[in-house]
């Protein structure tokens, strides 16, 4: 399918891409696997990333260089959440945990409030902006320093740590139930 779209494209489009893929292509993968833990998803996830940069050429293309990659990062993000939100319509057997829980220690109620838990914190990550969630996203599934964040979003490295801080805020009142304050920050 690449080939194909290559072969239809501007030479100035096919070196845009190709200087692109060759400096994103190791760091996206990177970026995806550490999200996916799969190498084929993180595979595709780039595949779908590059496909939707090349459908989206003008516009990438007319961007300030600085924000070419946050740019590109961010729609790896969302190609990476898609085979998440496929993943969840499946359930593989070799994903389910154990079947037969002969351990005593094992608790089925812990587990239990662990996955409620769970399920809050990203029900609360959900009413985040996208920007929000990106910089989380950054932060904690890529465990990347505030430094790094602030140059691919184009900040300081201050004003990186300042948003971590108030996002935080934002989602701990949120998961303790004090909507009226988070909604004002």
């Amino acid at each position: 399918m690449l080939a194909i779209l290559f072969s239809i494209m501007p030479d100035n489009e096919r070196d845009f891409v190709n200087k692109l893929f060759s400096k994103m292509n190791i760091k996206m993968y990177n970026i995806s696997f550490n999200i996916l833990r799969d190498k084929f998803d993180a595979e595709e996830a780039v595949a779908q990333t590059f496909l939707k940069i090349i459908d989206n050429i003008e516009r990438i293309s007319a961007l300030p260089c600085p924000q070419i990659e946050p740019y590109c990062v961010i729609i790896l993000k969302n190609e990476t959440m898609n085979i998440i939100r496929k993943r969840k319509k499946v359930i593989h057997v070799e994903n389910v945990d154990h079947f037969d829980h002969k351990d005593e220690a094992y608790d089925i109620e812990e587990e239990y409030l662990q996955a409620l838990n769970k399920e809050k914190l990203l029900t609360c990550i959900n009413r985040l902006s996208d920007e929000d969630k990106t910089l989380i996203h950054l932060r904690f599934a890529n465990e990347m320093g505030f430094k790094h964040i602030a140059d691919l979003l184009g900040i300081t490295e201050e004003a990186a740590k300042k948003r971590g801080q108030r996002i935080l805020k934002k989602l701990r009142q949120f998961y303790e139930g004090s909507d009226e304050d988070a909604k004002d920050s």
